[in-house]
């Protein structure tokens, strides 16, 4: 039987049998009415994204007032003040047509909620059409939005396939990929990357002490500080960094806490998963990683320095991934569990921070943020962000 029509005969399989299969499954668990009206409201969202204002600087000032005053009811941890009262947060996304409404809720939540100016960093899936770019940019027009192509020169000159095959494979077949290269490649400094499918619901204050505390900087030092954009075809450093040691400890649970976190000292940001989702047995991560690996890691939240991504090392985890277990779709949090396990990440509480949230939880509010990840989409679309901006 040729290639050929093996994939033929796979690709029909797909489209009479295992799509119907996927989709009557999650009609079940979602019920009828979710299953058939949610589409309508991720349109409805979408064009809400239209309609959000911007926050201005003065309604930033009021913001931390506001929070100021009404956040003693709400405390969660580490409250302590900000030493960096003005600094931007610079919030990297990679983003498209389906998902740029869900960014501009999730990064104007945060900056709603945080209390400082949002520096939009924005990294096209390559379906990204003006309209929308400049829907993003309504909001929030600092910042610089990186295009396939305009990485290309970089991606040949610092990733040329004879010496990195699979990391260029991965480049141009693994969407997620590119939240590692396009953001960190040839670049310097710490990155806060964000998924769009998130918001935000009260000042995410251990975020701002890790971006404060990672960047090591007093507040003088923002003063006049410009994003210039791109410089040399990557993309400049809002801020000097400085190189940390990082000093953690673990809660009972075993996972560390921003609690722990002194104020200067780097480590990976991560969040809590809801499940165990790394697409590859942890003996094999353990072997490659030389180190244990952290349970339930989340990159929705995933703030890493630039410096520290080795990307020889990269190419051979890819490499043998592939070679003793295949392909996954969590590749790019494998790879980030890995690179964290070596670091000894920074982990969100899951009280505070939750992935997968129920629809209870959803209905409530709770916690500092949500990750509206698989079967809690209908909720989100259907309610959630409609809280988030009342």
């Amino acid at each position: 039987m040729s290639k050929i029509f093996r994939q033929y005969l796979s690709d029909a399989k797909t489209v009479l049998y295992r799509r119907p299969k996927d989709e009557f499954a999650r009609m079940c668990r979602w019920g009828p009415r979710a299953y058939f009206l949610c589409d309508s409201w991720m349109r409805e969202m979408e064009e809400a994204a239209y309609r959000l204002e911007p926050i201005r600087k003065a309604e930033i000032r009021n913001l931390k007032s506001e929070i100021s005053i009404l956040g003693d009811e709400k405390k969660s941890f580490d409250h302590r003040p900000s030493t960096i009262d003005n600094a931007p947060v610079a919030l990297w996304f990679l983003t498209g047509k389906r998902f740029w409404y869900q960014t501009a809720f999730c990064a104007w939540t945060f900056a709603k909620h945080s209390g400082r100016e949002v520096i939009l960093n924005l990294v096209d899936d390559g379906t990204l059409s003006d309209e929308h770019h400049a829907g993003l940019r309504r909001l929030f027009p600092q910042g610089v939005t990186v295009h396939k192509s305009d990485v290309q020169e970089r991606i040949e000159a610092l990733l040329p396939v004879e010496r990195f095959p699979i990391l260029r494979q991965r480049w141009a077949d693994y969407i997620n990929i590119r939240k590692l290269t396009d953001i960190h490649l040839g670049s310097t400094g710490v990155k806060l990357v964000l998924d769009s499918d998130m918001l935000i619901f009260r000042k995410p204050q251990a975020i701002l002490d890790w971006w404060d505390a990672a960047h090591g900087a007093a507040s003088e030092r923002y003063k006049g500080v410009k994003y210039e954009g791109m410089e040399g075809g990557r993309p400049s450093v809002v801020s000097s960094q400085k190189s940390q040691e990082s000093v953690l400890s673990s809660d009972d649970s075993g996972i560390l806490s921003p609690n722990s976190l002194k104020p200067t000292a780097y480590s990976p940001l991560l969040m809590t998963d809801c499940e165990e989702s790394y697409g590859y047995s942890r003996s094999l991560m353990e072997e490659l990683a030389r180190a244990p690996i952290p349970p339930l890691l989340n990159v929705g939240i995933c703030g890493l320095r630039s410096e520290s991504l080795d990307w020889e090392e990269l190419e051979h985890w890819c490499r043998t991934l592939l070679a003793r277990e295949g392909t996954s779709y969590f590749l790019e949090q494998a790879l980030v569990a890995m690179l964290a396990a070596k670091l000894s990440p920074t982990v969100m509480p899951r009280s505070e921070y939750i992935t997968f949230p129920t629809e209870q939880q959803t209905v409530n509010g709770e916690g500092v943020l949500q990750h509206y990840v698989s079967d809690s989409k209908p909720w989100y679309f259907g309610k959630a962000w409609k809280y988030a901006v009342t």
